[in-house]
């Protein structure tokens, strides 16, 4: 073979499909070259189509002229769903199909090409953890196809799990650290929340019933806090109080007046947790003329993102089974939020973990300015924030979850963060920034520990440097920010981990960074109940108007019913709404051009992280892509 390229086409159904130009002086067994191909490479980066030519069509400058190559004959050639032939190939394709929404998966589809992320890994994870089966989320990032994931999961031979209740002390974990140190002002209305809509009703003794189980059941929604002194003790309770009775209200209002009337009661149930005493679940049932809402408040000290998705599911089976007047069984427990404390202790002394702490002290060095203000303000209050947002289209969120991260094998984060980063240096003059990203936490660092169904507040903070030096040249500028985030360990647990609990990191400076980013991953649990959908009424603040705001801009991106929204809540003694308000359009505008950037590539660019390469640059691999 003398030359080669891969570019992506459209295969006879409409899909993505590669196909290879090769270059020979005799003709070539395709696939024969295909199976050598398989040996070294994963599968979804083995062309499906082949068609062998004389000589590539190159460009004025001596390049290849993608746009000139022929079409291969699709129909004479297959790359055709292909059905999963093992019990387990078909176990992993009724997961993935269930987790992501599609109704056919093969076993050469990409997970993360159909819209499958992190989160929805964790998910799947889940799922399988309940067949007997276990499957590390670093494997399906270097393996993301049915082909290739399905030798890698692992029968879970681990000690059984305890499914007793937890009773007795807990170490707090980094973020819970983080939370007391703030001292925030009214640190018991510091909550999470959703309200659900029953147009049938929510009927209040079975909902009780089914709160009670989620109590009983997750560990960590039965905590309380103690001060001690300097310190804080974190105390898991027994089973002694699980009971939840919902507060049923009657609302006669309609319109605006119901709104009014609901926000009123929902405010008062906000406020009304405390650390000390508990219990730390709150619950209220609002019957109006169009059905019932059920408000559910959890102080954000024992949940998270993740963990509403495990509730909500555990609600909706456990309300199910308690109308039947069955008794309610939920999904075995994962090891407990008290074990993931400890065992994440013992991790910050070990050798692996120390690996780490040079890379945090470097980002400790990292000079960047200040955010502009409009003006300066003492007062740090909840209640003078203000957001704003915007929202893409079905259309270009669907292009976002999926065709974008062909050009150049990106995740969700790097995208956003790009177009984020672009609009920043619009609005300061500034390109480098400190941003505090917020993941989900759960990350495969502690060998035979399963958390993939364990309710807490696993969430990780940690300091990005993003630096936006090449936004010239928008293809160049993806990449390095993608590889940015790559080189950080571990997406970042460790920071908390190094702060809080290493003597290096306690005695460090805190870095200071004004902006918060944190995208949420889809929402669709509620929705796929049957029982319930998230109600439009007003929940009330989550937090205290008389809180502290963490940082002077908080970002945070979720995808529902199919559609992306962005919201950047701001100061408002701080910020003017237009100077907020510009910065949002400026970041809607750039992520739209981002996409358009990545629709319009031909054939999909890799990066050193995608060969496992930490120590080569882009710009080494670069220079040696143009040798080749």
């Amino acid at each position: 073979m003398q030359e080669a390229v891969v570019t992506d086409i459209e295969d006879a159904c409409g899909n993505k499909a590669l196909c290879g130009y090769v270059v020979a002086n005799e003709q070539l067994d395709t696939e024969s070259l295909a199976r050598k191909l398989a040996q070294t490479l994963p599968d979804y980066m083995v062309p499906s189509f082949w068609v062998q030519l004389k000589e590539l069509p190159v460009t004025a400058n001596g390049k290849v002229d993608r746009r000139a190559l022929p079409q291969p004959d699709v129909e004479a050639q297959t790359a055709e769903y292909k059905a999963p032939l093992t019990e387990t190939e078909q176990l992993l394709a009724d997961i993935w199909q269930e987790v992501l929404g599609i109704d056919r998966i093969g076993i050469t589809d990409n997970f993360f090409a159909l819209g499958g992320d992190s989160i929805k890994g964790i998910q799947m994870a889940s799922r399988l953890q309940q067949y007997g089966w276990k499957l590390e989320m670093k494997d399906l990032f270097q393996h993301p196809t049915i082909g290739e994931i399905s030798s890698y999961i692992e029968w879970a031979d681990a000690k059984p799990i305890n499914q007793g209740p937890v009773e007795g002390e807990v170490t707090l974990t980094p973020i819970q650290r983080w939370f007391f140190e703030r001292r925030f002002t009214n640190e018991h209305h510091w909550n999470q929340s959703v309200m659900l809509h029953a147009l049938t009703g929510f009927d209040p003794e079975t909902a009780g019933k089914a709160l009670s189980k989620l109590i009983e059941h997750h560990d960590a929604l039965r905590m309380v806090y103690q001060r001690n002194g300097d310190g804080i003790v974190q105390y898991n309770r027994g089973l002694e109080e699980t009971a939840v009775r919902p507060e049923v209200i009657r609302f006669n209002e309609s319109g605006a007046e119901l709104e009014a009337a609901v926000l009123k009661a929902s405010n008062r149930i906000q406020s009304s947790i405390d650390l000390t005493e508990g219990p730390l679940l709150k619950a209220a049932i609002f019957k109006t003329d169009q059905g019932d809402h059920l408000l559910i408040v959890i102080h954000h000290l024992v949940v998270d993102g993740i963990s509403w998705r495990i509730l909500l599911e555990d609600f909706a089976a456990g309300y199910a089974q308690a109308e039947k007047g069955e008794p309610i069984i939920l999904q075995d427990k994962t090891h407990s939020f008290a074990e993931y404390a400890a065992r994440l202790e013992e991790y910050a002394g070990s050798k692996a973990f120390a690996k780490e702490i040079g890379y945090w002290q470097e980002i400790e060095q990292a000079e960047t300015a200040a955010l502009p203000k409009d003006d300066e303000a003492e007062d740090k209050r909840m209640r003078h924030t203000k957001t704003a947002e915007f929202s893409l289209s079905k259309e270009e969120t669907e292009q976002l979850m999926t065709k974008v991260h062909e050009a150049y094998n990106t995740e969700m984060n790097d995208i956003l963060l790009t177009a984020l980063g672009l609009a920043l240096k619009e609005w300061t003059g500034q390109e480098d920034f400190i941003i505090c990203l917020e993941g989900h936490g759960r990350e495969d660092i502690i060998d035979g520990l399963n958390i993939s169904r364990t309710v807490g507040w696993f969430t990780s903070q940690f300091p990005a440097l993003i630096q936006m030096r090449h936004s010239g040249d928008i293809g160049y500028q993806i990449k390095q920010i993608k590889e940015e985030l790559r080189h950080i360990p571990n997406k970042g647990i460790g920071y908390g981990i190094y702060r809080y609990l290493t003597e290096e990191g306690k005695k460090a400076k805190p870095i200071k960074h004004d902006i918060s980013f944190n995208y949420l991953g889809q929402f669709t649990e509620m929705a796929d109940s049957g029982l319930f959908t998230r109600s439009t009424l007003p929940s009330g603040d989550p937090l205290s108007p008389e809180t502290e705001k963490p940082n002077a801009l908080d970002i945070v991106g979720y995808i529902e019913d199919g559609i992306l929204t962005m919201s950047i809540a701001y100061h408002s003694l701080e910020y003017k709404e237009s100077t907020v308000a510009a910065v949002a359009a400026s970041f809607k505008t750039y992520l739209l051009q981002l996409i358009d950037h990545c629709l319009e590539r031909d054939g999909g660019e890799l990066t050193p992280s995608d060969l496992g390469d930490d120590e080569l640059t882009l710009e080494e691999l670069d220079k040696l892509m143009e040798i080749f």
